[in-house]
């Protein structure tokens, strides 16, 4: 079960890679709305504006202390549904009791942040799915300097009830030159500095 499972995760995620599974409104830009059709139970946190859905709420909130930090620097921009983080991480609605999961939405673009309130007693099951998802990220970019230096720099961080996956870095081709250690020091720099900010604003809540 657990290979069938994983098999799952790596065809969700490629397709992720490659486009297909979500309809983006790209005159959107960076206002991070996804098109959910009328099915507003698929998330816990959202607000519904016409046929699209933001993000409301605590998460909302550290959202925007992240952005607040870096920037132009935070380059995700399209949410997933309930229903799209367990069929690309495995962590379903009954793991957690509020979630905020976003996305770079470009074909080659990677930088992601997930973050999710675990229920009692299901912080570990979050951490163990995210972890295993970082790992078929790792192998699906093994090829690609740029890619696999912001997968290998990312950091999967629990703070209290919460389970934060940052995979941040914005643009980093200027680097490549410099190495891979060079664009991995930086993404992690960038994803330290994320997380510095969600956990002042969690633990201070």
């Amino acid at each position: 079960m657990k290979n069938k499972g994983l098999v799952t995760i790596i065809i969700c995620t490629l397709l992720f890679i490659t486009g297909c599974t979500d309809n983006y409104d790209k005159n959107q830009g960076n206002n991070a709305y996804m098109n959910e059709g009328s099915n507003q139970e698929d998330a816990v946190n959202t607000l519904q504006v016409g046929s699209k859905y933001k993000i409301v709420g605590p998460m909302d909130d550290l959202k925007d202390a992240v952005v607040g930090i870096l920037g132009e620097n935070y380059w995700p921009d399209t949410l997933l549904s309930a229903e799209e983080l367990a069929e690309r991480t495995g962590v379903s609605e009954n793991m957690y009791e509020d979630f905020m999961a976003e996305y770079q939405h470009t074909e080659a673009g990677i930088d992601m942040m997930i973050l999710v309130k675990a229920k009692p007693g299901e912080v570990e099951n979050v951490e163990h799915y995210l972890n295993e998802y970082r790992d078929v990220l790792l192998r699906i970019y093994e090829q690609q300097p740029q890619n696999k230096a912001k997968v290998f720099a990312s950091r999967i961080e629990i703070i209290d009830d919460y389970i934060c996956y940052v995979q941040l870095g914005a643009n980093i081709a200027s680097l490549e030159k410099q190495g891979e250690e060079e664009m991995i020091a930086y993404c992690q720099q960038e994803n330290e500095r994320a997380l510095d900010i969600i956990e002042k604003r969690i633990l201070n809540s």
